[in-house]
């Protein structure tokens, strides 16, 4: 059986517990408390996923109530809705200055209420499940890059070893293959926690069109190792000077032209178009691959956004993701449109009107 939600309501007034007993009752673990002492007292024991918490209550009232609660890290998730019969705009700006997500006036209309209670508790769901995948991703990502790299090295060193025959060579070079697939993943998923939790950015205002370039010098490169044959056309109409943390842009750049050369056909062309409006700078980059289904289309920058999770061997749906935190820290976009058979045209959108300050 699902557990329910806990729900705790502090309010002096039975009657306001009464009311509220009558909507969420049946819907929620609820429990109920008539003062601010009492509502910190019950609150360990209890572990509310949200409180409706009654401001104008004798003894500590329930400005007060929100300030403790929000000082306590392990009830940071924890939603508020402040409930009073004040509707001044002074009064619901203190409540939010506490900490409140939401201020609701007396008399409130019961159907209002239990649908505000509902987003507010899907929310705070939300937010836990974000924060454990990126807790897990850090901690992942720190206890397994020391034994990946030691287990490269020595199935490097054992793939050198002309004592072993071909046949067991062969099978090492999976090993080393299987690990550097894994060090990407770890890579990539440090690289997506570390733009989550810290969004400051290192910029200089630069030519992107020789950025551009570098990146492409990359992926001919990658496409000599890869023995396939895929062409690069090049089209710039207009260049630009943009301010960008020019490390992270590469990686957006670099992560496109990876999936572009993963998903191309031998003897494909990537385009690759750079131009600006009055308004942005666009770079386009066009594969001639297998497409991209229109049910899908919406979610493939997701975090983990994998298609068929039991038949899936390209990645682990990072690099996307990635690359749209980088654009939206920038101030852009990336957004992509595709037929099935006909390829798919990723667009990188980088504000020009941010660059001229």
């Amino acid at each position: 059986m699902q557990t329910k939600f806990k729900v705790l309501v502090v309010d002096d007034d039975p009657l306001n517990l009464n009311i509220l007993e009558e909507i969420i009752g049946d819907i929620y673990e609820m429990a109920s408390v008539n003062s601010g002492e009492a509502a910190l007292e019950i609150l360990p024991r209890f572990c509310p996923d949200l409180i409706l918490l009654d401001i104008m209550m004798p003894g500590i009232d329930g400005y007060e109530v929100c300030r403790h609660i929000r000082d306590n890290e392990r009830y940071k998730f924890t939603k508020i809705i402040l409930v009073s019969g004040k509707a001044l705009i002074a009064e619901r700006l203190k409540g939010y200055e506490v900490g409140a997500d939401d201020y609701v006036t007396k008399p409130f209309v019961a159907e209002e209420m239990e649908a505000k209670i509902r987003v507010f508790l899907r929310l705070k769901h939300t937010e836990e499940m974000d924060q454990i995948k990126t807790e897990l991703l850090m901690l992942f990502s720190h206890e397994t890059r020391t034994p990946l790299n030691g287990i490269i090295s020595m199935s490097e060193f054992l793939q050198n070893d002309s004592s072993l025959n071909e046949k067991t060579r062969d099978h090492i070079r999976i090993i080393t293959d299987s690990g550097y697939r894994l060090l990407d993943f770890v890579e990539k998923a440090s690289t997506l926690c570390n733009l989550k939790y810290n969004s400051k950015l290192s910029t200089q205002k630069e030519s992107i069109a020789i950025h551009l370039k570098s990146a492409l010098t990359i992926v001919k490169y990658n496409l000599e190792n890869l023995n396939k044959k895929v062409s690069l056309d090049l089209n710039i109409k207009n260049d630009a000077e943009l301010a960008c943390d020019w490390n992270l842009v590469m990686k957006a750049l670099q992560f496109i032209f990876d999936n572009a050369v993963k998903y191309s056909p031998d003897n494909g062309v990537i385009s690759i178009g750079l131009d600006t409006d009055h308004s942005c700078c666009y770079v386009c980059i066009t594969d001639q691959g297998e497409g991209i289904p229109p049910d899908w289309i919406n979610r493939i920058f997701d975090e983990f956004a994998i298609r068929d999770i039991l038949h899936h061997n390209k990645g682990l749906g990072l690099s996307l993701a990635i690359t749209r935190h980088i654009m939206e820290l920038h101030g852009g976009e990336i957004s992509v449109t595709s037929e099935p058979g006909q390829g798919a045209a990723f667009t990188l959108t980088f504000p020009l009107e941010a660059n001229n300050i």
